[in-house]
C-alpha cells in the first residue's frame, strides 16, 4: 500500500472526528483532528505533512468561544489560502459540513460535501485526487530525507518550495539557468536556518538586512578562519566532513559563476551537479544540528 495521505479534520465534535478517522484508515488516510480552528491552524503550521485539510461547516474558531457559525469556514478558509502563499505550497481543501444549505455561496469557490455515507465516499475520492495533483506530496514521496531538515525546524518552510522546484525541475530534465538561481536562493536559505534558529553562523557573516554574505558563510562551514571587512575573525571549529565542505564550495562557485547568463540558456551539467550536491547537504544537516545544537530542535 502507498503511503497514507496526512490530513487535518477541524471539526468541534469529537465523536464525529473519532468515527471518520476510523472509516479514513480504510481509504489509506491517516486523518488527525482538532476541535477548534486555532489549534488545528496551529498544528498545520507545525507539521508541513499535512496534505489536505477538511473543514467543518460550522465550528469553535477558539476553544473556549460558543460555536461559531457560517464565519468559521470562512475565516478558515482564508487562513489556509493566506498561509499557502507564505509558504509558497499550495494547501488544498474542502468543507463537510451538516448543513450544505447554508453554505450555497460558497460554490465554486471550495468543494462542500455533506455529512452523509455517499458524499464521505465522494470526499474520500477527492481527497486522494487533489493530493495527487500535489507536487509536494510527489517530491516528498521520491526525496524524503531532504525534507527533513524543513520538518525540524531547522531551515524555515516558506522556503520549502525552493526544494520542490529545484526536484521538478531536475526530474523533468529542465535545465535553464533560471533554475540555477533557485539552486541558489536554496543555498541562502540553509545558511540563514544555521544562523537563526540554529546559532552557528554569526551575524557578522550577513548583510544588515539579513541576507548571507555567501562568500564568509561558505568560507566559515569550510571550518576555515573567516575574517570581515570589520576585522572581525571567526571559524566553525565544529566536526563537518571534508565532502560536506567541498559540496558547499562547489555551490556557491556554481550558482554564482553562471549569474550573468540569460534565463534560457542551459546548464545542464552544472544543474545536475548542484541538485545532488543541495540533497547531499540537506540530509547530512539534521545530523550535524542534532550533534552540536540539539536544544535548538
Amino acid at each position: 500500500m502507498s503511503k497514507p495521505l496526512r490530513v487535518l479534520l477541524v471539526d468541534d465534535k469529537k465523536d464525529y472526528c473519532e468515527s471518520l478517522s476510523g472509516v479514513a484508515r480504510h481509504n489509506n488516510i491517516q486523518l488527525e483532528y482538532k476541535l477548534d480552528w486555532e489549534t488545528g491552524f496551529e498544528f498545520l503550521k507545525n507539521d508541513p505533512s499535512i496534505e489536505f485539510v477538511i473543514l467543518d461547516g460550522k465550528g469553535k474558531i477558539e476553544a473556549d468561544q460558543e460555536v461559531e457559525r457560517d464565519n468559521f469556514a470562512l475565516k478558515a478558509m482564508k487562513d489556509l489560502d493566506a498561509y499557502a502563499l507564505q509558504i509558497g505550497r499550495h494547501i488544498p481543501y474542502c468543507v463537510n459540513t451538516g448543513f450544505i444549505d447554508r453554505f450555497e455561496s460558497f460554490e465554486g469557490n471550495v468543494q462542500i460535501f455533506e455529512k452523509k455515507d455517499e458524499d464521505r465516499e465522494k470526499m474520500f475520492k477527492y481527497i486522494a485526487e487533489e493530493v495527487a495533483k500535489s507536487d509536494y506530496r510527489t517530491a516528498r514521496l521520491k526525496y524524503e530525507e531532504p525534507f527533513v531538515a524543513f520538518d525540524k525546524g531547522i531551515i524555515s518552510n516558506t522556503h520549502e518550495h525552493l526544494l520542490v522546484q529545484i526536484i521538478q525541475a531536475f526530474d523533468s530534465n529542465d535545465y535553464r539557468k533560471k533554475n540555477i538561481n533557485v539552486q541558489r536562493d536554496l543555498l541562502e536559505a540553509i545558511y540563514i536556518g544555521l544562523n537563526n534558529p540554529i546559532p552557528c553562523i554569526p551575524e557578522q557573516l550577513f548583510h544588515q538586512h539579513g541576507k548571507p554574505i555567501l562568500g564568509l558563510c561558505t568560507r566559515f562551514m569550510e571550518d576555515k578562519p573567516t575574517r570581515t571587512n570589520q576585522g572581525d575573525e571567526f571559524k566553525l571549529d565544529k566536526g563537518v566532513p571534508t565532502d560536506i565542505k567541498a559540496a558547499f564550495r562547489k555551490l556557491k562557485e556554481s550558482t554564482s559563476r553562471f549569474s550573468h547568463l540569460d534565463d534560457e540558456v542551459i546548464v545542464k551539467l552544472p544543474f545536475s551537479s548542484n541538485t545532488l550536491l543541495l540533497l547531499e547537504v540537506l540530509e547530512w544537516l539534521p545530523e550535524f544540528v542534532e550533534t552540536n545544537y540539539n536544544s535548538y530542535i
